[in-house]
């Protein structure tokens, strides 16, 4: 008996073939063994990322602002007034107790906004404490019981502070606080926080300094055969209270500094738990790629 041709079925090659193919073992096996290599150096990467932030802990602060301009602190009259022109320029005298404290206006305000509105750009009024690990109704509950000693500070920003660096193009620009708004590496922060005995303990520190600048510091030095250089131990600090008082005045967060990051502490794990990703992308795609169909194939 013979079978017609036209009846017959269609061939078993080409695209048949190719969809009836079983995924080849071996680039299976390349992609489960860098699985286990990616849950080995995944677990080793989070130990040691906490292993670093149990060696540094981050310190959370609450801050409560206040705009009165008379009150009590510490058993000490606390008294605001600000004595300005038109233009909103003059100078923000605090009184505590038997000390005064006289604070050159930053940032002119022509308008006369009650209260400590008037300043909102430049100048904070604010009570703080210590909250690491409390919930807010356990934070506030210790500030009113008097088990968390809440603490009080005056906070100004000073955006005309830093000497005018030299531009790439040679451009200078007028002593304005327009500019000041801008050209961010020139702030100064200065605290003034009120003791509980009287008076005032006051420092100021500059707004600190991108990563990647210092990296390129870091960098330049490098191939300059010079030593490392160090941040300017005058400027704000991730984690301290000054840093986290000083963004409220801020009209963006500063970068993050780079190596003060748990990443850095990854070492050799984060670039081996990289690379077996990228190993088991690579077995899966090997292992279920169509097979390649050549002219001997087709035509057989």
């Amino acid at each position: 008996m013979t079978t017609d041709p036209d009846q017959a079925g269609p061939p078993t090659t080409g695209s048949n073939a190719q969809a009836s193919r079983r995924p080849r073992p071996v680039p299976l096996l390349v992609a489960l063994a860098g699985l286990v290599v990616l849950i080995a150096s995944g677990y080793a990467l989070t130990s040691r990322i906490r292993d670093y932030n149990a060696a540094n802990p981050t310190r959370i602060y609450r801050f409560i602002n206040t705009d009165q301009t008379e009150f009590d602190y510490a058993g000490h009259p606390v008294r605001i007034a600000d004595d300005v022109d038109e233009q909103g320029e003059g100078t923000l005298t605090i009184a505590y107790g038997d000390t005064d404290l006289n604070l050159p206006v930053q940032v002119p305000n022509p308008v006369a906004l009650p209260g400590l509105d008037r300043h909102r750009d430049w100048f904070r009024l604010t009570i703080f404490a210590e909250s690491t690990g409390l919930t807010t109704p356990e934070f506030k509950r210790g500030i009113d019981d008097g088990s968390i000693p809440a603490r009080l500070v005056a906070v100004t920003r000073n955006p005309l502070s830093d000497d005018v660096r030299e531009g790439r193009f040679d451009m200078r620009v007028d002593e304005n606080w327009g500019w000041g708004e801008v050209l961010r590496d020139r702030w100064t922060f200065s605290f003034h926080e009120f003791l509980p005995e009287g008076g005032f303990e006051s420092q100021t520190l500059r707004f600190p300094e991108s990563g990647k600048s210092f990296y390129r510091r870091q960098v330049n030095a490098d191939l300059a055969g010079e030593p490392a250089p160090v941040r300017d131990p005058n400027e704000l600090k991730e984690g301290t209270w000054q840093f986290q008082a000083a963004l409220a005045l801020m009209n963006r967060p500063p970068a993050i500094t780079m190596e003060q990051q748990a990443l850095r502490n990854a070492g050799w794990t984060l670039p081996v738990a990289s690379a077996s990703v990228l190993v088991i992308m690579f077995g899966i795609a090997w292992a279920f790629a169509p097979a390649r169909v050549t002219e001997q194939t087709a035509d057989a």
